[in-house]
């Protein structure tokens, strides 16, 4: 290969990057029907009771800066169900291989947990989580913006009215009269609409939620930086850099992120458009602790995700936006998946899905979300979503966006 090649590649790059922003500006300029900013898409992440308490990074399909400074308020709500279970990570690599060969709900049975040396934690949730987020978004110039916001959560019993569709009776009512079959998941038999969150790690620290509490649990920021490479293609690129400080009692400590995404819109001269949009984040948690004695809400410090969008934009005569989208979003597990070889869950009941509190910590969580938006000066989003390992944080989720610009 000619010792050039690199450098022809590279000034190729720029060319595509610097060179064709203006034409990419009139193009843009030129789109009459692009009403709204790229794809409308709230903040989907699951009510997790780990991940509310962390930074986890919500992927970014805008296709430029706003104009404007935004005011984002949303709230989510999520119904969580784990049975408490006690969990042994054996010591022993002789007692590791062993168990590898015994499926996981029945490993219990063949460790002797009083006189093997191993680590253990227990964790059991239930309730609705109504997830609480306000987000301030400032441009900087044409290109970048810089985010603001402010995340809490209220543990809940998830009776009526405050709580509809996420609520224990509602899917309690559809595994019994539509999909699921009756208590598929013990809730009838153990109690429905209580309120706890228990988690009790490996090395002795205390987590406890209860019915009614409310919780600040951090604040987090963004710099958003959106190329003009390829938008002569009518693809958008954006990248972001994140920090998030943690300040709930539960966890204090400092994360750190990155992200990359892209949006691509097939249908720009059509009052009608198709919008797809890709993302991959990727977090360092607790990059910094501010106490000690912590509980460790997982053991993996590192956080992948990816996320898809498809959505499709219907405009109105009057000047709005009808926008139907269908996200997916995977994100790597909270606990080491080395681990999930030989982990001894135990709960001496065993009623039906008893073992959900511990397998989901080392699964992938992922789901789709079924989203509405309707657009003009303000826009306003509706979803529901489920997840896709049926592991119960949260079983069933919504969530309720509005989108301001400010004027100031």
């Amino acid at each position: 290969m000619p010792k050039n090649i690199p450098s022809v590649l590279v000034a190729f790059i720029l060319f595509l990057c610097f060179g064709s922003q203006h034409l990419a500006a009139q193009q843009n300029a030129k789109n009459e029907f692009q009403l709204k900013n790229g794809i409308s898409k709230p903040n989907t992440l699951a009510t997790h009771p780990f991940g509310l308490l962390f930074n986890r990074l919500s992927h970014n399909f805008k296709w430029e800066s706003p104009k404007t400074k935004t005011l984002n308020l949303q709230i989510n709500s999520g119904n969580i169900w784990g049975q408490p279970v006690t969990v042994y990570v054996p010591s022993l690599q002789e007692d590791r291989e062993r168990l590898a060969d015994v499926i996981f709900y029945s490993r219990i049975f063949e460790f002797d947990e009083d006189n093997s040396p191993s680590d253990s934690y227990f964790f059991q949730y239930d309730g609705v989580l109504k997830d609480i987020r306000i987000n301030y978004t400032q441009p900087i110039g044409t290109k970048s913006e810089l985010n603001i916001g402010l995340r809490s959560f209220l543990l809940t019993k998830g009776k009526l009215p405050f709580t509809g569709l996420t609520g224990d009776q509602f899917i309690e009512w559809f595994h019994s009269n539509i999909a699921g079959g009756e208590d598929p998941f013990g809730r009838r038999q153990l109690g429905m609409d209580s309120a706890y969150i228990n988690y009790l790690d490996r090395n002795g620290n205390v987590m406890e939620i209860n019915a009614g509490d409310f919780v600040f649990s951090g604040i987090e920021s963004s710099y958003i930086y959106y190329p003009e490479c390829f938008l002569q293609s009518n693809i958008s690129l954006n990248f972001g850099t994140h920090l998030g400080i943690n300040t709930s009692t539960y966890n204090q400590s400092l994360d750190l992120g990155v992200s990359i995404a892209g949006v691509k819109n097939f249908s720009p001269d059509t009052p009608n458009q198709l919008q797809l949009g890709l993302g991959i984040n990727f977090l360092r948690r607790g990059l910094v602790e501010f106490q000690d004695n912590q509980p460790d809400l997982g053991t993996s410090n590192y956080f992948g995700s990816f996320e898809g969008h498809l959505e499709y934009s219907i405009q109105t005569n009057k000047g709005g936006v009808h926008s139907f989208g269908l996200n997916y979003r995977i994100q790597s597990s909270y606990n080491s998946t080395k681990e999930e070889d030989y982990y001894v869950p135990s709960n001496p009941e065993r009623i039906a899905r008893w073992h959900e509190a511990a397998r989901h910590l080392y699964k992938f969580p992922s789901y789709w979300s079924a989203i509405y938006t309707f657009s003009k000066k303000t826009e306003f989003s509706i979803y529901l979503q489920q997840d896709m390992l049926v592991n119960n944080t949260p079983d069933i989720q919504t969530g309720v966006r509005l989108l301001v610009p400010l004027k100031l």
